[in-house]
């Protein structure tokens, strides 16, 4: 069976998350392809910036020198949301105690274990819980902050549907490629989603593809 290995990061470099730390365990693990959180269209607009710093652009970067693994962006190209996003979770953390607690212990786990915390289950419990967190407080601010759950809902469909792109893509490469080993490039809390629905999948179908959110432990 074939092998993708998830690798969740913090779209950030500091502290032990570096693109050098990235590099050593792409070599590691030695894939055939690296599929990124990256669309077809701006992904060699993020290559080509010299603003765009972070742990996986660099190590991209590196390997297409290198010409020694295939790079595939698998995101959609759209981004519907500009500023508003980052807005909300400010808005969040400024009102909720709790919410802004669980951001700076993502923060500082990263900054001081870096990947191997980025890809663990306790990240991933943080990231749940910050997730029932925002529904709570949306829900509870309906009527303060008029079109904040419409904005929220809509954000959260955009996730489905992007997560449901990267699964698919990556399902028809293998199927079409037939990789033995690849790796997944992609935002640290995108990954407990992303477990929940390759497990409705194995549930459902007999699976083909072998999907480690775990290669730390």
């Amino acid at each position: 069976m074939s092998t993708i290995v998830v690798i969740g990061t913090a779209h950030s470099e500091g502290g032990a998350c570096t693109s050098e730390k990235l590099y050593e365990i792409i070599k590691e693990i030695d894939p055939e392809v690296v599929f990124c959180e990256a669309s077809p269209e701006k992904l060699p607009q993020y290559l080509k910036r010299t603003d765009v710093n972070t742990p996986e652009t660099n190590v991209i970067r590196r390997l297409i020198k290198e010409k020694s693994i295939e790079i595939v962006p698998v995101d959609v190209n759209e981004d519907p949301f500009d500023q508003r996003l980052e807005a909300m979770f400010e808005l969040i953390k400024r009102e909720m105690e709790e919410y802004l607690g669980a951001t700076q212990m993502l923060f500082n786990e990263t900054y001081l274990k870096g990947f191997p915390f980025l890809n663990s289950a306790d990240c991933d419990k943080i990231c749940r819980d910050k997730n029932s967190m925002e529904k709570y407080f949306i829900n509870i601010n309906k009527m303060k902050y008029k079109g904040l759950s419409n904005f929220y809902s809509h954000w959260l469909k955009w996730n489905d549907l992007r997560e449901n792109q990267w699964i698919n893509l990556i399902h028809n490469y293998f199927t079409i490629n037939k990789p033995k080993k690849a790796v997944f490039f992609v935002g640290a809390g995108h990954r407990y989603r992303l477990i929940d629905k390759i497990k409705n999948i194995k549930d459902n179908n007999k699976p083909f593809l072998d999907w480690d959110f775990f290669h730390f432990q």
